[in-house]
């Protein structure tokens, strides 16, 4: 019996493998890595060199999001804590204002975690005269943006989409917000509240915060395309800091869902607070509190069978999920923003083939 199961894991391993070899073909980069404990397997594959260090966009938010219920759980503010009495009127003015009403004082902790405050997205979003900051990213390599100068970007360039509570809309300046938060709090600056509260914990040696961590170095990192090109080396790519700016491996980030997922950071409560997936990000995707659901279903109806997986993931291709039914753990990216879709088709190959192994 156990030479069968042996040699089914090994089968898997192999297909899982020659998929991705397939897909890599198709990539500028690819990093994959999974942990499944029912079957013993713990197995990582790069395309480049092992354990590559990527940038791992937006699924860093998870990270920012388990600070805060930290300091939830440490005493510090709650979800209902109105931003008002923690960062200064001059941080918040202009970002809330909203058909001539100014509800910064209305702000609380949960409408940043969850994405209803209303607050507009420097990343994403076009300003007043129809640009987008990824042009600036690249236009301008060198420019270092601090957390201020993000807030001043959709300050004085955008505004407001909508009041409190009246609308889901996904932003990177609130996720600024919620790291100048764990700064105020914590009483220290972000990159050392992460290093004490979650790589240290979680033995993740080879994670640092973009231009902040003393360990960080661009040139390590994989390639990083936005919109076609090769950001990696970039100092403009601080644009990112708790909305997601880490240098990461694959590796490091099965420590953090393992860490995560068992409760070892953050209590089940927690746990079940960032679980809300109230609101639909995108076809197949939910979110809730600093946390997104994929519903595989939502692609197409036959992969109504696979588990709803938890985590988050980046635009560029950026992926960390846990099934916890099974503690199984995925992390795969691809570093280009024109390879999403293709990042999907990845994902959702490896959950047929890994959930047709009968995973209990």
């Amino acid at each position: 019996m156990t030479q069968q199961v042996n040699k089914d894991v090994r089968g898997l391993k192999e297909q899982i493998e020659k998929i991705l070899i397939k897909t890599a073909k198709k990539t500028k980069t690819l990093q994959f890595a999974m942990n499944l404990p029912a079957l013993d397997l713990r197995y990582s594959y790069s395309s480049t060199t092992a354990n590559q260090r990527f940038h791992s966009a937006s699924v860093g938010k998870l990270m920012t999001a388990t600070l805060i219920f930290i300091a939830i759980e440490q005493g510090k503010l709650t979800l209902e804590t109105r931003l008002k009495d923690i960062l200064t009127p001059e941080m918040l003015e202009k970002l809330f204002v909203y058909d001539g009403h100014d509800f910064q004082e209305e702000i609380k902790i949960v409408h940043l975690l969850g994405h209803m405050s209303g607050i507009n997205d420097y990343f994403e979003s076009k300003t007043f005269d129809g640009s987008v900051f990824t042009d600036d990213l690249i236009r301008n390599p060198d420019t270092f943006w601090k957390p201020t100068d993000l807030l001043d970007y959709t300050r004085d360039r955008q505004k407001a989409i909508a009041r409190p509570e009246e609308k889901f809309f996904y932003s990177d300046t609130g996720y600024v917000l919620l790291g100048l938060i764990v700064e105020t709090v914590f009483a220290v600056p972000f990159h050392q509240a992460l290093e004490t509260y979650i790589f240290s914990p979680c033995g993740m040696q080879e994670t640092d915060l973009c231009f902040y961590s003393e360990g960080f170095d661009p040139k390590a990192l994989a390639p990083l395309y936005i919109n076609g090109v090769d950001v990696h080396r970039y100092t403009s790519l601080s644009c990112d800091f708790s909305g997601g700016g880490l240098s990461t491996t694959a590796d490091d980030l099965l420590k953090f869902l393992d860490h995560f997922q068992s409760q070892s950071l953050i209590s089940k409560q927690s746990l079940d607070q960032m679980a809300r997936f109230d609101h639909r990000y995108r076809q197949g995707l939910y979110y809730g509190l600093g946390m997104m659901q994929v519903r595989f279903e939502g692609f197409f109806f036959l992969l109504r069978n696979l588990p709803r997986l938890q985590g988050h993931i980046g635009v560029t291709g950026v992926h960390a999920w846990y099934d916890s039914t099974t503690k199984s753990t995925f992390v795969l990216n691809v570093g280009n923003t024109k390879d999403m879709v293709l990042s999907f088709k990845l994902l959702i190959n490896i959950m047929q083939l890994v959930f047709s192994a009968r995973i209990k």
